[in-house]
């Protein structure tokens, strides 16, 4: 497998892993993807077109995973704060204020 071939394979498992939300993943993927990518443009002279196209491809897939990690975190935080607020008949009463003339000691 070329090594472009396989910058590819790998762009694949970071697409799916943040699809799927594994973004430990994901992570461990987009590091190793940074890597590669890396060591194929070096490979290449900075006008071959091979390398104008992989540097594009890359910037995209990185916006796409921005994109699609921001849109997850804002819907976990949108179900986390419906679950945080409880109904009334659910909440602990609040006690009563109490003014320091009620107070003892």
């Amino acid at each position: 497998m070329s090594p472009v071939d396989s910058l590819y394979a790998m762009a694949e498992r970071l697409r799916t892993a943040v699809a799927s939300g594994a973004h430990a993943q994901a992570q461990e993927t987009l590091r190793a993807y940074g890597h590669r990518l890396e060591e194929a443009l070096r490979s290449l002279p900075p006008t071959d077109p091979q390398a104008i196209r992989l540097a594009a491809e890359a910037r995209e897939l990185l916006e796409w995973a921005h994109r699609t990690v921001m849109c997850s975190r804002a819907h976990s935080a949108s179900q986390l704060a419906r679950l945080s607020r409880q109904p009334l008949a659910y909440r602990t009463p609040a006690s009563p204020a109490r003014h320091s003339w009620e107070l003892e000691g």
